[in-house]
């Protein structure tokens, strides 16, 4: 009876601490995407800033045949120039030539 006592005692005190230390070490830490990566700023930029319900191009749906038209009005259409700013619009370009882009 003592013995199933301090085996329960035993079970109790050591569970946190085993649980707790494969927590941790079951953590992984990913790299976060660079705020500099043009790919991931473009694609962050257009799907909050251009295709958003209340964005200029959330009724356009992009495909292969037509980014190429979006990525010249990026930098010739004044609404699309007033809501990104220079480099805003390189990232979005090249989030969509490389989005679209053969590979």
């Amino acid at each position: 009876m003592i013995n199933r006592s301090c085996a329960i005692l035993t079970a109790l005190i050591s569970a946190p601490l085993i649980f707790s230390a494969s927590l941790a070490f079951a953590s992984i830490d990913f790299p976060e995407e660079s705020a500099n990566d043009p790919y991931h700023v473009g694609k962050i930029t257009y799907h909050r800033k251009l295709a958003c319900p209340d964005c200029p191009l959330s009724k356009t749906i992009i495909d292969a045949s037509m980014y190429k038209s979006i990525v010249a009005r990026l930098d010739t259409d004044k609404e699309l120039k007033s809501v990104l700013n220079r480099k805003e619009r390189m990232a979005v370009s090249y989030y969509l030539e490389t989005l679209f882009t053969p590979r």
